[in-house]
């Protein structure tokens, strides 16, 4: 088992999109090279976007993004987790906790007021290790696809 102690974040540079494309491709969203730098080249340029990752041996093998949303109907912002992958054979490592503890960290510095992810229902594993970190799950999100996606 490797040790995560020796594993770093930091924010992502462009040189890591292949590793951001492959680990968008392990979150469901298959995704080429030059489509994760174009993304990640425009997401950097946001001062409310966030995209890091968790660098481990010199190796790209974990991935968070989050955005902070300011609301006309409150005070504070809120801080919402668009994107957690680790590696599948990386996984259980506690890597996607420290992710989510360096996400936490930089939303309560900004001040937000709260967290928020979505999960597919078909991600049982997701959705328990969201709920062991403090997440409780709230009903009646409605979407409505505007475009179909693409790369």
């Amino acid at each position: 088992m490797v040790s995560i102690s020796r594993g770093k974040i930091r924010r992502a540079r462009p040189a890591d999109a292949p590793a951001i494309a492959s680990l968008l491709g392990e979150l469901g969203y298959p995704t080429a090279t030059e489509a994760a730098a174009a993304r990640l080249e425009r997401l950097r340029s946001h001062p409310d976007v966030g995209v890091l990752v968790y660098e481990l041996a010199d190796q790209v093998v974990g991935l968070a993004a989050f955005q902070l949303l300011f609301l006309l109907e409150r005070a504070r912002p809120q801080c919402r987790l668009t994107a957690l992958v680790v590696d599948a054979d990386r996984r259980r490592l506690g890597i996607a906790g420290a992710l989510l503890d360096a996400v936490e960290g930089s939303a309560r510095r900004a001040g937000c007021f709260r967290l928020e992810v979505t999960t597919q229902p078909r991600r049982d594993d997701a959705l328990a290790f969201y709920i062991a970190r403090g997440f409780y799950e709230r009903r009646r999100r409605l979407v409505k696809e505007l475009v179909r996606a693409s790369g």
